[in-house]
């Protein structure tokens, strides 16, 4: 798989704003840390673009990208009825939190000045995306060239065989809101400039978690923020130079083995089933898997 730079924008501002976050998140000189914050408006812009493809290919209800919101279970949802209920808290172990996420809201009244949050139920907001971004490998890795015998490959698995799993559940906590029969999600799991995708529908998400109960389910959310928390600290006091201190050389790899999405699964069945293959920012791979996005979000609003 070799490096091409494509990309699906059809605007140069669009394209240009994308371009700069993406510098931001691979550079060593403003992003000392290189986590994943940095290549959350990364995924963001390529998700507003997609949702103008959609726009003109399709007249939908108002849809928008989110970054970090909270999904509360159905209990919680259904407590928030005042200011002082709600559960935005950041260590609220009751919510998950989708990196980034795409909202349709489905408002039926067209003078939207005159609603209030009372307007603003679950039966007016459907998830169309929740999309969860794990940390990149190191920079030096990536240039080097990714081979299936690498430690970083093993990482680079490692980070988005747990996204998956992290987008699964917080799209099968948006269908389990009360009283709302939300349509299909797609799924992003990402590791930096790594990434696949999937169609997950309800039939599957609802087998994947049917023997989970709710509460043991936040319960391995909040665990899992915390592992990542710690570890971000840990990264903070380690070297994370590569020994490449003002290098300022491309992030662009020599080429990669093709990850397989069975690659990454292993052992353990992928459900909800269909993930991509992974394909890295930048790439032909990368624009067709875009583009099939496009096709697919535009079936997914014509369901509802």
């Amino acid at each position: 798989m070799t490096y091409e730079s494509t990309q699906p924008f059809t605007s140069v501002e669009d394209e240009r704003l994308y371009r700069f976050h993406k510098l931001f998140a691979e550079s060593y000189v403003t992003n000392l840390r290189n986590l994943e914050a940095p290549w959350k408006p990364v995924f963001a812009s390529i998700l507003d673009t997609i949702i103008k493809n959609v726009c003109e290919a399709w007249q939908p209800s108002i849809i928008a990208v989110q970054q970090e919101q909270p999904l509360a279970p159905p209990a919680l949802s259904a407590a928030s009825t005042d200011a002082n209920r709600t559960m935005t808290g950041s260590k609220h172990k009751g919510t998950v939190y989708p990196d980034i996420s795409v909202l349709r809201y489905l408002v039926a009244d067209s003078d939207f000045r005159a609603m209030s949050h009372k307007d603003m139920g679950h039966k007016v907001v459907d998830y169309l995306v929740c999309a969860e971004l794990k940390r990149s490998i190191k920079r030096a890795h990536i240039r080097q060239g990714l081979k299936s015998t690498d430690n970083s490959y093993k990482a680079l698995l490692s980070f988005l065989r747990g996204a998956t799993h992290q987008a699964a559940r917080q799209a099968f906590v948006a269908m389990k809101r009360p009283d709302v029969a939300n349509s299909d999600v797609i799924l992003i799991a990402a590791s930096g400039p790594f990434w696949m995708w999937c169609l997950a529908s309800r039939s599957d998400l609802f087998r994947k978690f049917s023997n989970t109960v709710m509460e043991d389910l936040l319960d391995e959310a909040k665990a899992e923020r915390d592992k990542d928390s710690a570890k971000e600290e840990s990264d903070i006091l380690g070297d994370d130079d590569d020994g490449l201190e003002g290098d300022n050389g491309s992030y662009t790899p020599a080429s990669f083995d093709t990850i397989l999405s069975q690659n990454v699964f292993q052992q353990h069945p992928a459900l909800p089933s269909g993930w991509s293959n992974v394909v890295m920012l930048d790439t032909k791979e990368s624009e067709i898997e875009l583009h099939s996005i496009v096709k697919t979000l535009i079936n997914v609003i014509k369901q509802k």
